[in-house]
């Protein structure tokens, strides 16, 4: 079996309901292709030579990780825009690549013909393949699909571009048995060159063709919002679409918009998280999001996007790293009494993580840093260990605020940190002293994301922003196929909701009318 998806994390999800689907066999479509083809370089991943010679076109390098998993693969509106004319060039050239055919010559296009000359030869003096050379590459050359599965399963199918699904319907005509599961109301990577279109046609024969037309996520209120703008595309499949038999609820907020959270957006969220509900705040664009994430931030609330784990500044509280500040929190404070559950003594691994971003004058011994990551980490620390690490004052100051309460500690280690890491543990600092040393290590209750970094996600309450930036209102205010791909957008993040929407106020002329 292979399944493919948008990203590995919706991949992993589907495979993950008690399937016994090996890991290696779950995976992107550019994941595929590129074990396929033998693990090539990437090219956007080894832009340096490229960004000497052209620097009027410089590009972004990108994850290769991060890329070929999907997490780094939308771009578009919903990401902070690029200031390097290259990744502009770039994903024009692989929008038109995708939808087959290539760029139209002529109609003004003259720089981007002449990018995509310069950027084919950079790639082949280099001997690269780019993300969208995976699947080209796959698709002429590649007859079937890795280790040759007697079934498909493609996943998120909307999502894929005329490019993408051309392969995996080349490799599903060798394969027994292919599913294509896909919702074209849900096709928002019109940027990446997918379109409706490319999964409607050609028809599927009535008797291939299956609706699973029960929601188990969106209540009544929500779905008759929901289904009211989504009739409003000009082309769709037609399907009977249920929501779960709860009411839900949804509500609106006149004047309170992105740029004014502080106040009722703010109580009422905290209102639902302390009634244990999980709550998402959606918008069209990432820069929407930086007022709510500096009044999270303010008032200690702990937010994630577990969607784009990549992105540190929706997810400040990560602690898989060893390095990660909220790791370093938790291993200064795991030993002090007021920790709560889990509490235990110092290991000298403990000590080393908490201890290495301090300051060393008048605080460490001479030498000691280097000393801290040669030690048995798993031993516990002693009075004796702790005295050959810290200068006897620094060392009474310390004894002096384990003392007390373990905020005491925290505000200990805080003055002593090296500058470039005292506005990094700020935040995390905060969410310690008011909600507990545990908080830390507790998946958050709320969500920071665009529509587009969120979709296939969930959450028990959703605001949503309805503002637009330049670009999509252009959109927005064209018919066809430019408005369609907008109101498919927020159909998204409407449908996000569990339990409840909020529709929040508008800041501009340009916004959704919802």
């Amino acid at each position: 079996m292979l399944v493919t998806s948008f990203s590995r994390a919706a991949a992993a999800e589907l495979s993950g309901r008690d399937l016994p689907v090996s890991s290696d066999r779950v995976g992107t479509l550019h994941s595929h292709c590129w074990h396929a083809l033998g693990g090539p370089e990437i090219a956007e991943a080894n832009v340096g030579e490229w960004n000497r010679d052209h620097p009027d076109l410089a590009i972004t390098p990108a994850r290769k990780q991060g890329k070929l998993d999907g997490e780094d693969a939308q771009g578009g509106d919903d990401d902070e825009p690029s200031d390097k004319r290259g990744d502009e060039l770039l994903q024009e050239v692989n929008r038109h690549r995708g939808m087959m055919p290539a760029i139209p010559r002529g109609l003004g296009r003259d720089p981007l013909i002449a990018f995509e000359k310069l950027w084919t030869e950079y790639k082949q003096e280099n001997g690269l393949l780019d993300f969208t050379d995976l699947i080209d590459r796959c698709l002429h050359d590649v007859a079937l699909a890795p280790r040759a599965p007697s079934v498909i399963f493609a996943d998120e199918a909307q999502d894929l571009n005329r490019m993408q699904l051309s392969l995996v319907r080349k490799w599903g005509e060798r394969a027994d048995y292919f599913i294509v599961a896909g919702d074209d109301d849900q096709c928002i990577y019109t940027f990446t060159g997918a379109a409706p279109e490319a999964m409607l046609d050609p028809e599927v024969p009535p008797d291939h063709k299956i609706i699973l037309k029960q929601s188990y996520r969106v209540p009544r209120a929500v779905h008759r919002l929901a289904e009211g703008m989504i009739r409003q595309v000009s082309r769709r499949q037609p399907k009977e679409y249920l929501p779960r038999p709860e009411e839900g609820a949804l509500d609106r907020f006149s004047r309170d918009g992105y740029l004014r959270t502080e106040y009722a957006i703010l109580k009422t969220a905290t209102e639902h998280l302390e009634r244990g509900q999980t709550v998402m705040f959606l918008a069209s664009c990432a820069y929407m999001l930086r007022s709510l994430v500096s009044v999270l931030r303010r008032n200690g609330i702990p937010y994630h996007n577990p969607y784009r784990r990549s992105n540190g500044h929706w997810n400040p509280l990560r602690i898989g790293k060893r390095t990660s500040t909220s790791g370093r929190i938790l291993s200064l404070l795991v030993a002090h009494p007021g920790f709560g559950d889990g509490h235990r003594p110092w290991t000298n691994g403990d000590v080393a993580l908490w201890a290495e971003v301090l300051k060393a004058q008048g605080i460490l011994r001479h030498g000691v840093k280097a000393k801290l990551k040669t030690g048995d980490a798993a031993r516990e620390a002693t009075p004796e260990s702790l005295d050959k690490i810290f200068e006897p004052a620094a060392l009474e100051s310390l004894g002096a605020a384990w003392e007390g309460d373990y905020r005491d500690l925290l505000g200990w280690w805080q003055e002593r940190l090296l500058g470039e890491l005292r506005n990094r543990a700020e935040f995390p600092a905060l969410v310690a002293s008011m909600r507990g040393p545990l908080a830390l290590a507790e998946e958050p209750g709320v969500i920071v994301g665009t529509i587009h970094s969120v979709k296939g996600g969930q959450a028990d309450v959703v605001y949503l922003f309805p503002d637009l930036s330049q670009a999509g209102d252009a959109q927005y205010r064209r018919d066809g196929a430019p408005r369609d791909s907008v109101i498919r957008q927020f159909y998204v993040g409407a449908t996000r909701a569990r339990e409840k929407l909020y529709i929040c106020g508008r800041e501009s002329n340009m916004a959704v009318s919802i």
